[in-house]
């Protein structure tokens, strides 16, 4: 198997743990009596950045973006999502930023475990503050929608705002050790 046959399978396969994710209760989302609900999403889009780079991190934040607007159109309380301004293009930013921010602290000799950590801090930032400003600008754009977003947009800051602090320490927390877990095997197959 050629090195580019390798990349797209390891990309399908942390698109499909998105997917899982997403599906299985508690694993992609913990929702805490239905209002409170912290994603864990965001850890394999950093993943497949840190491990496969800045384009492939987009495209498994692309697949988390979908998903999102998939779930919105069964949820009436997370209906601005519905809106790929909303749910998929700072999922797609995630990945880009993750790959990148990555990439150069390798470049400039960075260890690879602390640049794990401060690329979860960065890539989870990230996705928070790019969700908030679109969801700002943006979210109310769903014309049957646009009264009810008005009048709960401070509920819908105030959760994003607390689930994003538990989502960086997650992150930060998580993701070099799964780094460290995999760096030898991942080598392998990407290379």
């Amino acid at each position: 198997m050629n090195n580019k046959t390798k990349m797209m399978v390891i990309t399908a396969i942390f698109c499909a743990i998105i997917i899982a994710m997403t599906v299985i209760p508690f694993t992609g989302y913990i929702s805490y009596h239905g209002v409170l609900e912290i994603t864990t999403l965001h850890i394999p889009v950093i993943l497949s950045a840190v491990f496969l780079g800045a384009k492939r991190g987009a495209i498994v934040g692309g697949a988390w973006g979908v998903t999102c607007i998939l779930r919105a159109l069964t949820n009436p309380l997370w209906a601005p999502f519905i809106n790929p301004l909303v749910s998929l293009v700072p999922r797609i930013i995630v990945g880009l930023v993750a790959g990148l921010v990555f990439a150069g602290l390798c470049k400039i000799k960075c260890n690879k475990y602390v640049s794990a950590v401060i690329t979860s801090i960065i890539a989870t930032i990230t996705n928070t503050v790019t969700v908030l400003f679109a969801f700002n600008y943006f979210g109310g754009m769903i014309k049957d929608f646009s009264g009810i977003f008005e009048t709960i947009k401070g509920i819908y800051f105030t959760i994003i705002s607390v689930n994003g602090t538990v989502e960086l320490v997650a992150a930060a927390i998580i993701v070099p050790v799964i780094y460290k877990a995999l760096e030898k095997q991942a080598h392998n197959f990407t290379k």
